[in-house]
């Protein structure tokens, strides 16, 4: 029996898809770090599972440094790992669960996805960030007095200088010039993951420069004929619903992740010109899951 709950607490929420009764208490489970993170993190996780008599597995595939790289070319290389790892164990055979946090949720996500044989029975991930990232009204002054220097540490000056910004520019201008260099140089996608999970909020740009996160959300467009961009759509959203059972957590807390709510699938609406964005940047509305094209739509099988 399918069913669905939405659970809130002090200082988080969090939603669980079900869509089958499976005795998760043994199986064996994958952790996926954050960025600049690496498999040291999952150190409660381990003691804690562990101490149940679980396997637990944390994914060294691209730490510390690497995971600045751009994610779509740290997916494969989990893929690899979990592929590696599942064939050399029985233990294996009869499902596993992912649990990961942060930027490790979108990766792990894409590589449900993409694994046609994966054996994920349970999906859990912790301000996940699966709608992308965007620094919009809401927090803005957070942003403004705390995250100069992390931004600095995603992408080099080189490519996009985040201190040639000051705390005005924070209101909409950044951001712009933030998208219109991811337009104008394409190839930025496979440099740093910080490209991959801009979610800006003018989606016609977005679903066809970004080369990450609108094809896991499968509203990435296909052009009339493309038969093999529409089967991969299908590959993709037939995948994800293989999972018996999705968990994703948020916290209205959560400083690092613009806007929180993105870790439960909410963005920022929606405007009809790159350059509203900074002009109409106060306008923006948190939009949750319920009302998103993903969920409404149906696009990847959120609803389903």
């Amino acid at each position: 029996m399918f069913c669905r709950r939405v659970l809130f607490t002090l200082l988080s929420t969090a939603f669980a898809l079900t869509t089958a009764a499976t005795d998760f208490s043994k199986l064996p489970v994958f952790y996926f770090h954050g960025v600049r993170g690496d498999h040291t993190n999952a150190q409660n996780f381990v003691a804690n599972l562990t101490a149940e008599g679980r396997t637990v597995v944390a994914l060294t595939f691209c730490e510390m440094p690497c995971s600045l790289q751009a994610i779509v070319l740290q997916v494969p290389k989990a893929i690899a790992q979990i592929r590696e790892i599942v064939a050399n164990s029985s233990e294996f055979d009869d499902g596993y669960i992912f649990i990961a946090h942060s930027q490790g949720g979108p990766i792990s996500r894409a590589a449900i996805e993409e694994m046609d044989d994966h054996k994920v029975k349970r999906y859990i991930s912790m301000a996940g960030l699966q709608n992308g990232q965007f620094i919009g009204p809401d927090k803005v002054e957070y942003s403004i007095a705390n995250d100069g220097p992390f931004l600095k540490t995603l992408v080099p000056e080189t490519m996009f200088n985040y201190s040639a910004y000051g705390p005005e520019d924070y209101y909409g201008k950044m951001q712009k010039d933030y998208v219109l260099y991811s337009i104008e140089n394409p190839d930025a996608q496979y440099t740093y993951s910080q490209f991959n999970v801009n979610r800006w909020p003018q989606f016609g740009s977005f679903s066809t420069a970004n080369f990450f996160l609108p094809v896991y959300n499968n509203v990435n467009r296909c052009l009339p004929g493309d038969n093999q961009c529409i089967y991969d759509q299908q590959r993709r959203k037939a995948n994800f619903l293989k999972l018996e059972e999705a968990h994703f957590f948020a916290s209205a807390a959560d400083e690092r992740i613009m806007p929180w709510q993105s870790s439960i699938f909410g963005r920022y609406s929606e405007v009809d010109t790159i350059e509203e964005i900074e002009t109409k940047f106060m306008n923006l509305t948190i939009v949750n899951m319920n009302d998103t094209l993903e969920y409404t739509s149906d696009t990847f099988g959120l609803k389903t």
